[in-house]
């Protein structure tokens, strides 16, 4: 059964996808340190995003715990904020249910590599995002 998300993700873009990277920056203040490197990130996926021509629904940031999982709030587009070492497995759902949305993982060293360096290892097995 599809709901109305459903039905009117399934129809076309109508909307303006000329977009700029000001289109993906949210209203809120971003909230790192000085001199954090979450920046030298940040920055060049709101660069970038215009550039790939996605509609801004059809994009969705997944991140886990720490610093890194501030990322989803600091893009204007859809995300999630998941918990320590599972962004992973959410975004592979997410791709798995809706292989039409452009899905990215954003997370930390330890998020990744430490208790979700399992999920990592199954995720470039799987080759799903």
């Amino acid at each position: 059964m599809k709901t109305l998300i459903d039905q009117m993700l399934e129809k076309p873009h109508s909307g303006d996808t000329n977009y700029t990277p000001k289109d993906f920056k949210p209203s809120v203040d971003v909230r790192w340190c000085t001199g954090c490197g979450a920046l030298s990130v940040l920055s060049p996926a709101q660069k970038l995003m215009p550039e790939l021509g996605i509609p801004k629904e059809k994009i969705a940031f997944i991140s886990g715990i720490g610093c890194s999982g501030r990322f989803p709030y600091y893009m204007d587009t859809y995300g999630f904020h998941g918990i320590h070492g599972r962004a992973l497995p959410i975004a592979s759902g997410l791709k798995i249910a809706r292989p039409d949305i452009s899905v990215w993982v954003v997370t930390g060293d330890g998020d990744n590599m430490s208790i979700g360096g399992n999920h990592f290892i199954h995720a470039c097995r799987r080759n799903v995002i």
